[in-house]
């Protein structure tokens, strides 16, 4: 027995060892070989940022150091310690491991728990990392990211919040990039706003101050641009040339009244071969009217629209004037007044994950992984006749239900006017599904022909147009003024170039793509994505580009917003007819008041009366069917809910206890069984 019992344990030990053997062999063979099951590949990296780490290695640059501050200890005083940062820094810790394993030896990962009043968390202040106070004696709670050569330079990320995971790779990537690669480009930036804010200028500041004003601030797509490392600098809007030395690339945005001069020197960049980023719209959100207490109605007729229309004409594009993009199956529900529910906005376009296939330009660089984009107040691009050799690819439309609407400045009884913005019912109204999508955005390429191909003379000043100027109205040429002459440019300087048009401006405004929340600004959508995206595109900075192709993780659950949207759209034309018969009778009720004089009214008071009684009573059974058209609506979404609600609270629970109960009646009748036989 002692024999076989020493037999059996040197074999069990055998096993042990060839077990423990094999495993190492194993661990150590297939150490490279990772799966990322999520369904949002949360843990892989994108081929952008594998593509920056294998330039590492291609380039032979020195080992980086990433080290990730976070205060664990500290935070473990903290309420429940914060489980959302717990959670995500976790998923750090493996997406760095991530960048560690494919950078094969060219990054090296610190993991640092900085103690209060320890050198580590000295070094992360020494860093510009911001510690958050969380008690009375000063502790602070550290989660940054520094990233360091070995020479001492570094990028730093100063806190890592929760709620921009689907962004942290690009803004690693992005620290790791500039780090090694300072591109430094220069980008200058046309436009009649000021989107570069007037708080660089101390003099300008100073003079505002005085005046009891204060500084533009600089729109939040350009800080996002400068973080970047693009170098921003403004072009005056009566500049009459752009050096091809000065700028890698041009943004026009909102170029609104641009003088002819201004044009050429645009024209001639492009010409040459210059990319440039256009941003155009019908009603830009930002350009607010000047204000005149003795001219109150020039306010209502101020257009704040910008055009570029001779260079599109040019390039086979156009941008019709007071026309505007609107589409049904994209209109953001909201409340349009502080008392009112919530209405389709048919010019305030939203597209989400659903509408993508079928409004993006499908593998484009510029729209990869975008989830949700929003267009307000935009325009329409339409192609005439492309020149030869020039390509016009649309890339952001409406679907193909899109349609555009005639809305011109001011108000009035006939059509639509700007007056008309705020009321969502009659732009209904006025619209009808069209058959073809609209562009709201498209690139240009090519070799492209010039707007001014003889040259030009050109006013040296051009008058400016006074506050109040009906639209459309061209002041005439001043006599005697000092004109300057443009050749047309050469053949042989001509070169290909790339243009994106946008046929909005209010996409990357802080109004429409960023919003404030409990963690400060943060973006609302990604139009940023797509500007960002634009930029990369035209400097070639694909690799950034494709690390911010990233999707973002969503999981929305849509059934009450498709049932919502299916059963307005069913009412839609019955509304619109009865809001028509509410007006008419409107008109006719203000037509019979009228026929009431001093004169006439003791012998039509009578027939007037009975008139009027019955237009009211017309009215209201219009307006009580209006009514009664909602109130469907919301039975419809009270109904699905019930049932959600119904299969969530009593028939999973149900189902779940009845296959219990079943399987232990089920393991009884097999024990009765077994004891009878």
């Amino acid at each position: 027995m002692k024999k076989i019992f020493e037999s059996r344990m040197t074999t069990a030990l055998l096993i042990l060892l060839i077990a423990a053997l094999a495993v190492h062999i194993l661990g150590t063979f297939f150490s490279g070989i990772r799966g990322d099951l999520t369904a949002d590949n949360l843990y892989s990296l994108t081929p952008g940022t594998e593509q920056i780490l294998g330039k590492m290695q291609q380039e032979g640059v020195q080992p980086l150091d990433v080290s990730l501050y976070f205060s664990q200890t500290t935070g473990k005083t903290l309420p429940k310690f914060i489980k959302d940062f717990i959670t995500y820094e976790r998923y750090l810790r493996n997406l760095l491991k991530e960048y560690e394993r494919a950078a094969d030896g060219r990054i090296r990962l610190h993991f640092i728990d900085p103690l209060p009043d320890s050198d580590d968390a000295e070094d992360a202040q020494d860093f510009g990392l911001e510690g958050k106070p969380i008690n009375q004696q000063g502790d602070l709670f550290f989660f940054g990211l520094v990233v360091q050569t070995h020479t001492g330079s570094r990028e730093v990320i100063p806190f890592l919040w929760p709620n921009n995971q689907e962004s942290v790779e690009y803004e690693i990537s992005k620290k790791i990039y500039t780090l090694l690669w300072p591109g430094g480009k220069k980008i200058g930036v046309l436009s009649s706003l000021e989107v570069l804010g007037s708080g660089d200028n101390p003099y300008l500041a100073q003079m505002l101050a005085a005046q009891g004003k204060t500084p533009k601030e600089k729109w939040v797509i350009f800080s996002l641009l400068e973080e970047q490392g693009y170098k921003l600098s403004a072009i005056e809007p009566g500049t009459d040339q752009i050096s091809q030395d000065d700028f890698d690339l041009v943004i026009a945005l909102h170029p609104k009244d641009l003088a002819d001069k201004s044009q050429w020197a645009l024209d001639e960049w492009i010409t040459k071969g210059g990319n440039a980023l256009v941003l155009l719209d019908p009603y830009s959100l930002d350009d607010q009217p000047p204000q005149n207490p003795q001219q109150p109605w020039a306010a209502m007729q101020y257009k704040p629209a910008s055009n570029l229309d001779k260079l599109l004409e040019a390039w086979g594009l156009s941008r019709p004037e007071d026309r505007f993009a609107a589409d049904f199956e994209l209109a953001v529900r909201r409340p349009v007044s502080a008392l009112g529910g919530s209405e389709s906005v048919i010019v305030d376009l939203a597209i989400d994950e659903k509408d993508l296939p079928r409004t993006l330009s499908e593998g484009h660089p510029v729209v990869q992984g975008l989830g949700s984009l929003r267009f307000f107040l935009s325009g329409i691009l339409e192609t005439s006749t492309t020149p030869e050799g020039v390509t016009v690819t649309p890339l952001v439309t409406t679907t193909a239900d899109g349609n555009a609407l005639t809305i011109q400045p001011g108000f009035g009884a006939d059509g639509l006017h700007f007056m008309d913005l705020n009321e969502p019912a009659k732009l209904r109204d006025r619209y009808s599904p069209g058959g073809e999508p609209l562009v709201l955005a498209a690139m240009i390429q090519g070799k492209l022909p010039s707007a001014f191909p003889n040259g030009g003379d050109f006013l040296e000043e051009p008058p400016a147009p006074p506050p109040g100027l009906p639209p459309g109205m061209e002041l005439p040429e001043p006599e005697g003024g000092e004109r300057i002459h443009k050749d047309p440019v050469p053949e042989d300087q001509r070169q290909e170039a790339t243009v994106l048009v946008f046929a909005d401006v209010d996409f990357v405004s802080d109004q429409v793509a960023f919003q404030q929340s409990l963690f400060g600004l943060s973006a609302a959508n990604d139009n940023h994505k797509l500007f960002l995206n634009s930029v990369d595109f035209l400097l070639g900075a694909e690799e950034l580009m494709q690390v911010r192709a990233k999707r973002p993780v969503q999981r929305p659950f849509t059934r009450f917003d498709d049932i919502e949207a299916s059963a307005e759209k069913e009412t839609l034309e019955r509304e619109r007819q009865l809001r028509a018969e509410i007006e008419t009778f409107q008109q006719e009720l203000n037509a019979k008041l009228g026929e009431s004089t001093e004169r006439n009214a003791a012998l039509l008071e009578k027939r007037l009366g009975d008139e009027v009684d019955r237009l009211n009573d017309r009215m209201k059974e219009a307006n009580r069917e209006l009514r009664e058209i909602r109130k469907d609506r919301r039975a419809a979404l009270e109904s699905e809910e019930a049932k959600v609600r119904f299969s969530m609270l009593w028939l999973m629970p149900a189902l779940v206890l009845g296959f219990g109960v079943f399987q232990s009646f089920k393991r009884r009748e097999r024990r009765n069984r077994s004891r009878r036989g």
